[in-house]
């Protein structure tokens, strides 16, 4: 078992202490990760508390994983390779395992009495040849219901919104409201069917699904389909956010050192470009180098308007990376930032620490308001936003003048 593997499983076992029924629910991880490794056991029945049903989380051996569908694999490993298991009672002596794994979009279960059979089947089911039969199909649903309206709105804004953004709201769909609200007609939803919804969620999440929410609702108020907005009396909080800072120069090296290890080799691309080059993780979808740059499209642009930032490439760059490669943006951003943490060993660090890196770096060896340009904000004095236009030449020079402490 890895450093990193050891690590995840006693956060797992703290966070299962606090749970009821810990005792049963840490005894079916043990069990699970013993199997994975070849050391099988089972655990006295008379320790089993007398409880109808048990839900906990089992884990997966990287060698149990390698015959995932590659791109499954991906998602599955940074959602920490573990899936839900609840353990019922059939009859008076009989005892079924469920493991299953529902998110974003997949619907996979599996069940057996036996616990490492269950396992099995459970990995025959995310295999090439049969994971396309447990993705959640997706539902119309009838006119002017929550689901058709909100499907609805998202078409309307789908040249509108920054495609990162679309993305996000439809997730936020599918795996919040519809499940709750979907099959309601949107003129029978009341404040206090959102307010279930809204009093379980909390943070960005919070901000996210208020914006869903009220947006559609004013669509349909706007297309005479109701004659109120129900999320009126539902408050806006914003969340609160956690302040960034850059990198040191020592976590710098420590990032480099996890990235050459075979664990972390695949994401070592994507976070040295947002090293190199500023960039926010949602801008690595469009971006592209092109000659002495890397050209992305700006994500913090309003209504939808389409503006470039071409960031010069630094000698470092240059050393390190393969600009004939395309740029790939290999996960969602909350998944890339869950790596990234994984990667420094640490809760606090988040993936912008990168982008406040470079724009430190960077102001160390040049004007701040050619930084801001590379980072794509907006200088607040007319000048700069209107009259100045550097030259492809200067700006590839004054790059030359950065250097990164790595």
């Amino acid at each position: 078992m890895t450093t990193a593997e050891l690590n995840l499983t006693a956060t797992y076992v703290t966070a299962l202490a606090s749970e009821p029924n810990a005792t049963e629910k840490i005894k079916m991880l043990l069990q699970s990760l013993f199997a994975s490794y070849g050391k099988g056991t089972d655990f006295p029945a008379q320790e089993t508390p007398k409880v109808k049903d048990v839900s906990s989380i089992i884990t997966f051996s990287q060698k149990e994983i390698s015959k995932m569908d590659k791109t499954f694999r991906k998602e599955f490993i940074a959602n920490g390779m573990v899936a839900h298991v609840i353990k019922r009672k059939r009859g008076k002596n009989a005892i079924v395992y469920e493991i299953r794994y529902r998110r974003n979009g997949f619907d996979i279960s599996a069940t057996s009495a036996n616990l490492d059979e269950a396992k099995r089947r459970f990995l025959k089911m995310t295999m090439p040849d049969e994971l396309e039969n447990h993705r959640k199909k997706n539902y119309a649903g009838a006119k002017n219901s929550f689901r058709f309206i909100t499907n609805e709105w998202l078409e309307f804004k789908k040249d509108k919104l920054n495609v990162r953004t679309h993305k996000n709201y439809e997730s936020y769909s599918t795996r919040y409201l519809y499940p709750v609200l979907g099959d309601l007609m949107i003129s029978q939803i009341k404040t206090i069917d959102i307010n279930k919804i809204m009093s379980q969620v909390e943070g960005r999440v919070y901000e996210d699904l208020r914006v869903i929410l009220n947006s559609v609702f004013k669509y349909a108020l706007a297309s005479g389909i109701i004659t109120h907005n129900p999320m009126l009396l539902i408050p806006f909080k914003k969340a609160e956010r956690n302040s960034r800072r850059a990198l040191t120069e020592e976590e710098v090296q420590k990032m480099i050192e996890r990235l050459n290890m075979d664990e972390y080799s695949d994401y070592k691309r994507t976070f040295l470009i947002l090293l190199f080059f500023g960039l926010r993780p949602c801008e690595l979808e469009d971006a592209h180098f092109e000659g002495n740059f890397l050209i992305a499209r700006n994500a913090k642009r309003k209504n939808g308007k389409i503006e470039y930032k071409k960031i010069p490439i630094c000698k470092q760059a240059r050393e390190m990376l393969d600009l004939d490669a395309p740029v790939v943006a290999l996960h969602r951003t909350d998944v890339l930032n869950r790596i990234f943490k994984r990667i420094m060993d640490d809760e606090e660090v988040t993936q912008y620490f990168l982008r406040h890196t470079f724009a430190t770096v960077c102001q160390q060896y040049v004007r701040p308001d050619i930084v801001d340009i590379w980072m794509g904000d907006s200088s607040e004095r007319l000048v700069g936003r209107v009259y100045t236009h550097f030259p492809d030449k200067f700006m590839i020079e004054q790059m030359q003048n950065v250097v990164f402490d790595i």
